[in-house]
């Protein structure tokens, strides 16, 4: 007869805990003893970048891998109108996958010290290329700068690029920034005089890559005289032949208590042309394209008073109702859908797309296409990033003119500094991969966002930014910060126009803007 397994010791999980520089509190010795492989355990939540490790999160992980997968039958509900001739129908989707910037099935980090230190390393050298390649940068290495003489030489203008280690304000008043490359480190000088400058060295961040456009000072110091950000070029939308549309949606939330059911219903009767006028049947018919820009359920164990709020207790059972409501979108249309924080992922950017195993159904549809946070596709020959949008609060944390009431502000941030993740260490983890998926190495003709609840979308130098609102109503988090969510609305572009416009199903009857 196999022999039992013996169930571990506090000792042994504590220890084995610390070997991998995490911490066990005293309430999770308990449920990892009881499951047996706590190494398994401790080892998923080391890879989402969590390092305190609490009962909830464990019980949580416990719970999925105990689950058993509950397939749910749902048949696809016929709502369309008789009269319905969607122009979307009459073309095939032009979709494209950009598997080499998707993290999905390319995670391979051990958390290691090596994996931090080759992470930033292949952050700098991605974005000092990208900084490169502005018309008439010739930069010098910061440690070539002693070679520059103190004088009429010094007095030249040079550029030089780093990565942002620390900022602090001197007893003078002066803004320094500290700047470092593979090589060497030196500081910028930014004069509290120069005004407009300072104003724009506030907003740079630690970890940010950075041309410092200088004179040459003290030993080890230079006077900064400009700060080029890597920036998207500006340029012109390609046109589009194919007079389709692309609708943006986020934060649906189902299995929630504050799920407005009955607002996303009328969005998938308007989609199905059996809601509004001719003309909006039109615009409906068009929509060859929609993108789930994350936090598609509710998900279970995201917070600690969660489990209250959720009508849905289940998380296969509100991937199953997901899987129901997405079944009655037409079949022409192409649907892109990202993960987001509060999905079956691990939480820690970049986030893998959401595995088949919860939307069995979705998984077998030609139509629909799962991508990670972020994640890169074309339609209609146009490079699109979806990026749920976490590391956003970060920066609205820390740019005082930034607000999460005008998220496109935020996301033009990240398009000047052509990163995802700008800046490390905050309140979003980030899980140090082989290669650097948060950077922006292409340049997205459309940039869809989620997270903030929020509608906001904005041209910025040729890329069309737009960030979804939410399914969801105010949450009592929402209300302690003040923030009046904007949901049941949908953003609209006609790609053939260029034009952006909205669908508000939040009202009974339906309006467009």
């Amino acid at each position: 007869m196999q022999e039992m397994q013996k169930k571990p010791s506090a000792e042994e999980i504590v220890s084995y805990a610390s070997e991998k520089a995490a911490f066990v509190n005293a309430d999770a010795l308990g449920p990892l003893a009881e499951f047996g492989d706590y190494k398994k355990i401790i080892d998923e939540l080391l890879a989402e970048g969590i390092f305190e490790i609490g009962k909830d999160r464990v019980s949580e992980k416990i719970a999925k891998s105990r689950a058993k997968i509950n397939v749910l039958e749902t048949p696809i509900i016929e709502i369309r109108h008789e009269r319905f001739r969607p122009e979307a129908r009459e073309s095939s989707g032009k979709v494209k996958i950009l598997e080499e910037y998707d993290v999905t099935g390319q995670s391979f980090s051990s958390g290691s010290v090596k994996d931090f230190l080759n992470y930033f390393r292949a952050k700098f050298d991605a974005l000092s290329e990208i900084l490169m390649q502005h018309p008439g940068m010739s930069p010098k290495s910061i440690s070539s700068l002693h070679n520059i003489r103190i004088g009429p030489e010094g007095r030249k203008e040079f550029d030089v690029i780093g990565m942002v280690k620390d900022k602090w304000i001197s007893k003078k008043g002066h803004l320094i920034l500290q700047l470092e490359d593979l090589e060497a480190e030196c500081v910028a000088v930014i004069p509290k005089d120069d005004l407009e400058l300072t104003r724009i060295g506030l907003n740079v961040l630690p970890d940010n890559v950075i041309c410092v456009r200088a004179v040459k000072g003290s030993q080890g110091m230079v006077i900064a005289k400009g700060i080029v950000f890597p920036e998207v070029p500006q340029r012109e939308l390609p046109k589009i032949e194919n007079d389709a549309s692309i609708a943006i949606t986020a934060d649906v939330h189902i299995g929630s208590k504050l799920f407005l059911e009955e607002s996303f219903r009328r969005f998938l009767a308007w989609i199905n042309g059996s809601i509004g006028n001719e003309k909006e049947a039109e615009r409906a018919g068009k929509i060859k394209y929609l993108v789930f820009a994350g936090d598609n359920v509710d998900g279970v164990g995201i917070y600690p008073e969660q489990f209250d709020e959720l009508g849905i207790k289940d998380i296969y059972e509100q991937y199953a109702e997901f899987e129901k409501l997405v079944m009655q979108i037409p079949e022409y249309v192409e649907i892109i859908i990202c993960p987001g924080q509060h999905d079956a992922v691990r939480r820690a950017d970049p986030q893998p797309a959401i595995p088949k195993e919860f939307a069995p159904n979705l998984s077998k549809m030609s139509n629909v296409h799962f991508v990670g946070s972020p994640g890169w596709f074309e339609v209609e020959g146009l490079k699109c990033l979806v990026y749920h949008g976490a590391s956003l609060h970060d920066l609205i944390s820390s740019v005082t003119t930034l607000s999460s009431a005008k998220p496109e502000k935020v996301m033009v941030e990240i398009l000047r500094r052509r990163d995802l993740m700008p800046t490390y260490g905050l309140r979003q983890p980030y899980v140090p991969e082989k290669k650097d998926f948060m950077v922006m190495k292409e340049v997205p003709d459309l940039y869809f966002g989620g997270d903030m609840h929020h509608v906001g979308y904005e041209r910025y130098r040729g890329t069309t930014v737009v960030n979804a609102g939410t399914w969801q109503s105010q949450t009592p988090y929402q209300l302690n910060l003040g923030h009046i969510p904007t949901p049941g609305i949908v953003p609209t572009i006609d790609l053939k126009k260029n034009s952006i416009r909205e669908v508000h199903f939040l009202e009974q009857e339906l309006r467009g803007a």
